[in-house]
């Protein structure tokens, strides 16, 4: 049987050396958001996938079928793909250069076209309660004051990448 320990092993491999934004090891992030979800009640599958959520992203070299052969089940594998965000650079591109054809600066435009693109992700996420539960305790963390740089907070792009995550969490709690 699969097991939190077996999720936490494979998770601290995969992602070390890896921090987070403000520095710390990025296993400790993963461990707070399962730890946040088991006090809520969540169950152990709950807790595994919260633990695996970016395991299958761009910095780990690990697919779903590597994670296959490591024994983690097809139902947790098949959350995993889902909670797993590949950018759609070409729907970004086409939606920022149509905001720029309004007169929305580039920057701007740019930021706004990639929150479209990451509420449209979080559409197909809300449709599976494990994957909602998972994602709303990782943004809410995200959001959390300690989480963001103070030196960070007055940029552009952190203003965004901010109401892009709280908008996010709104889709999610509907």
């Amino acid at each position: 049987m699969f097991t939190y320990n077996d999720a936490l092993a494979i998770a601290t491999k995969a992602h070390q050396g890896q921090t987070d934004k403000i520095g710390s090891p990025y296993i400790e992030h993963l461990k707070a958001v399962a730890q946040a979800l088991k006090e809520r009640g969540a169950d152990e599958k709950t807790q595994i996938v919260a633990m695996l959520e970016d395991t299958m992203g761009e910095s780990t070299a690990y697919t779903k079928e590597k994670l296959s052969e490591l024994g983690v089940p097809n139902e947790i594998l098949d959350i995993l793909a889902l909670l797993t965000h590949h950018k759609d650079q070409a729907f970004i591109d086409d939606c920022s250069c149509k905001l720029m054809a309004e007169a929305v600066p580039a920057e701007e435009a740019t930021y706004e076209a990639r929150e479209k693109e990451f509420l449209h992700y979080i559409s197909r996420v809300k449709q599976n309660p494990i994957a909602k539960a998972v994602k709303i305790e990782a943004l809410k963390r995200q959001l959390d004051e300690n989480f963001i740089p103070k030196n960070e907070r007055r940029e552009l792009k952190t203003k965004f990448r901010i109401r892009k995550y709280q908008k996010a969490i709104e889709s999610l709690e509907k």
